[in-house]
Parts: structure tokens; C-alpha cells; sequence
């Protein structure tokens, strides 16, 4: 289908508008989500900002608290820890947001006490969509690979996986016994 507009001159230009002013930007970015440090200086650069001008907003924005990365990652490290995610899988997220160096690191450590619980949590949400599996090595397979994607460490999930008796062999299984090799007669 052919567009009614010539050469789309009715359609949104995605250039910045010249009157507005890197602070103005800032601004409406900051007022819809928080932003790190590093992901404002990248939306400014594309929008073509001088880096001049990009360094005296980020400036203003801390003089004001707008921008604080400390805050910001343990917030968000602490949400996604509340929602099941493991320390490698925030990492790599708060990496992805911008969020490196020391406070990220501090992040992590303030969440780093609480991974057994939550890895036990994550796993007791989802134990039941596999009670129908009547394969405990089956089940075992799928916890761990549940675990595995929310991000947490291996010694942790095995431990965890350890301790839940509906993801280990337990004798009198009918399915189990099958493989139980019975005595050369």
C-alpha cells in the first residue's frame, strides 16, 4: 500500500528539534524513568549534543540528584532479587543499564546474603507446573535449568536442588525402578 504523503513529510521527524536545549532533554528523559550517567551521555551523543554541553547536564543533574548511579543500582539490584533473578544474571543486567564499576559492585554485595532464600523461593514458584512430569530426573533437569537462566550460581543451585525431595530419587517410584538394574539371574 502506497502512502498518501509525499516523500512522508507528514510522518515525525526523529532529529531533535532544534530549540530544545540538552538540559530541557534531560529533563523529559528524567521525568518518564530513571537514566545512569552512562545512558544519558549516549542518548544525548546521538542526539548530537557537544560534548560541552552533554558534561554540564550531567553535572547539573548531580549538583540536583537527578542522577545518582549508587541509588539507582542498589534499587534496581534489590527489585530484581525481590523478583527471583540470582547476582550473574543483575550483573549482567545492570551492566546493560549502564551500571558499572563500584556501584554495581556495591549492589551486589548488599543482595549477596540473601541467594539461597531467594533461589529456594524462585524454585518453590515453579515446582508445581512440573508435578505432572513423573520423570524426578526430568524435573530435576528443568529446575536447573530454571535456575540457571534466573542467574544464580551453580553451588547454589545444586544445594537448592539437593534439598527439595521432589527433584531426587526417592525408592518405591515405579517409574524409577524400571532403571534400576535387576540382578543377573
Amino acid at each position: 500500500m502506497q502512502e498518501n504523503y509525499p516523500d512522508n513529510a507528514a510522518k515525525k521527524s526523529r532529529r531533535p528539534r532544534k530549540d530544545i536545549s540538552a538540559w530541557e532533554q534531560t529533563l523529559r528523559w528524567l521525568d518518564a524513568k530513571w537514566y545512569s550517567e552512562r545512558k544519558l551521555r549516549e542518548k544525548l551523543n546521538k542526539l548530537h549534543y557537544p560534548v560541552s554541553e552533554i558534561d554540564d547536564v550531567i553535572a547539573k543533574c548531580r549538583e540536583y540528584g537527578l542522577v545518582n548511579d549508587e541509588a539507582l543500582a542498589g534499587d534496581f539490584a534489590q527489585s530484581q532479587s525481590s523478583r527471583g533473578r540470582g547476582p550473574r544474571r543483575i550483573a549482567m543486567e545492570l551492566y546493560r543499564h549502564g551500571l558499572t564499576g563500584d556501584a554495581a559492585r556495591k549492589a551486589l554485595e548488599n543482595i549477596a546474603g540473601d541467594e539461597e532464600n531467594s533461589c529456594k523461593t524462585a524454585l518453590k514458584s515453579k515446582l508445581s507446573s512440573w508435578k505432572n512430569e513423573p520423570d524426578w530426573r526430568k524435573r530435576r533437569e528443568k529446575a536447573f535449568r530454571f535456575l540457571a537462566n534466573r542467574g544464580y550460581n551453580l553451588d547454589v543451585i545444586y544445594q537448592t536442588l539437593d534439598e527439595e525431595p521432589d527433584l531426587n530419587y526417592r525408592p518405591g517410584n515405579e517409574f524409577d525402578s524400571e532403571f534400576i538394574a535387576a540382578p543377573d539371574e
